[in-house]
């Protein structure tokens, strides 16, 4: 091996060195702490992002909720602000979907303006993580028929802040539908290995896509009620 390639092959290894520590010998943040709402209100911290399996993006939020949305939780809640939900079931698609996941819980809403909403969380642990940004709205519902007419990050306000999600409007057969989904990990290192969960909200048009997009960021609001001031780096 002449002397180039021996350069070549040492910047090469302290490349690969430098990478290692910066991907995974970085001290691991401090978990964000929410303001308490009420001393009968506890809340529970999440971070979610609008993609990745292990990439985290700028839009990355540290987010607070009353409500639980761990691998313990066993049904979704009764009341989300001024929304009604009764349990849905997507049976063994599901399965079929996200091979088995370690969470799958759905519920339909309504608001007393007419709107329903369908929201679930499915989360997995390890090797099964995968499936989750494998099996997306813009994957499933063409697949299903539905014409995909635009999907971007969109930003919800949330008092003087925001949260990011993918927004997607899709169609079909004269129905239209805003559907909104990202991630969501318990863990501030992101380890999929600890579980990483997929939030989806589909939301139909009754009237006009803002009136449905206006419809999903109230339903939001109310799931996500404080933006944390938290920094990774």
């Amino acid at each position: 091996m002449n002397r180039r390639a021996w350069i070549l092959l040492g910047v090469m290894g302290a490349v690969g060195i430098v990478t290692f520590f910066i991907a995974f010998a970085r001290p691991t943040p401090a978990p964000p702490k929410p303001v308490a709402a009420s001393t009968a209100t506890p809340m529970n911290t999440y971070l979610i992002d609008v993609a990745g399996w292990y990439e985290i993006t700028p839009n990355e939020s540290a987010v607070a909720t009353p409500f639980d949305f761990s691998f313990d939780a066993r049904a979704m809640p009764e009341k989300i602000g001024q929304w009604t939900g009764t349990a849905y079931d997507y049976g063994a698609a599901v399965d079929q979907w996200f091979e088995n996941p370690d969470l799958a819980l759905s519920s339909v809403y309504r608001d007393e303006r007419g709107h329903t909403a369908w929201f679930s969380i499915f989360g997995s642990r390890g090797r099964k993580s995968y499936f989750l940004f494998e099996h997306t709205p813009i994957t499933s519902y063409p697949a299903a028929g539905w014409t995909l007419i635009e999907n971007g990050v969109t930003r919800i306000p949330v008092g003087e802040k925001s949260i990011a999600t993918q927004k997607t409007t899709l169609a079909k057969d004269g129905e239209r539908r805003i559907v909104f989904y990202w991630y969501l990990w318990q863990n501030v290192d992101r380890d999929p290995e600890k579980g990483v969960s997929t939030m989806r909200l589909h939301v139909p048009v009754i009237s006009t896509d803002q009136d449905a997009f206006e419809a999903g960021a109230d339903f939001l609001r109310a799931v996500f009620s404080q933006v944390v001031t938290w920094r990774r780096f």
